[in-house]
């Protein structure tokens, strides 16, 4: 499969979950009219990307790495500017300092894979592969961190 096809991939389903929930790279906005187009309007062109291969091939790569880059820069900028995320949760010990870490390290790779793919040849294959994997790892361990904060603070409960 061209890496265009696969980055049309990513597009449409980033495009279902702004369609769906209007949860963007950038975080969640209030589902309208305008966030369901621009949903709709990057699903078309990853699904022109997936089914006809090099057509796109350019505008798609650059389009994907900038929602990683601009994506993750956004949402580890909010983590660290928000009253209620990473200064609350660093001082209590326990699973809000796990969600931390993991949300950290979920961002910057998203801004280092944005990188990579706006600037292909910075990186080999293998590390490229390294990253990706690290990246997925970096997923399982937010959602481990999601879930157990989740048990611990209920919706509506604050921390103490």
């Amino acid at each position: 499969m061209p890496p265009d096809s696969t980055y049309g991939l990513f597009l449409v389903i980033v495009s279902f979950q702004i369609i769906t929930m209007g949860k963007t790279p950038f975080g969640d906005l209030r589902r309208s009219w305008a966030v369901i187009l621009i949903g709709v309007c990057t699903a078309v062109i990853g699904m022109v990307a997936c089914f006809v291969p090099g057509l796109l091939a350019e505008p798609v790569r650059i389009l994907v790495g900038l929602l990683l880059f601009a994506g993750g820069a956004v949402l580890l900028a909010q983590l660290f500017f928000s009253e209620d995320k990473a200064r609350k949760w660093l001082k209590v010990s326990g699973i809000l300092q796990h969600l931390t870490i993991a949300c950290i390290l979920v961002y910057a790779l998203s801004i280092v894979l944005g990188l990579v793919t706006l600037l292909p040849g910075i990186t080999t294959d293998r590390e490229t592969a390294v990253l990706l994997i690290i990246y997925g790892i970096g997923f399982f361990y937010l959602s481990w961190s999601i879930q157990n904060a989740a048990r611990t603070y209920p919706p509506g409960e604050t921390p103490a």
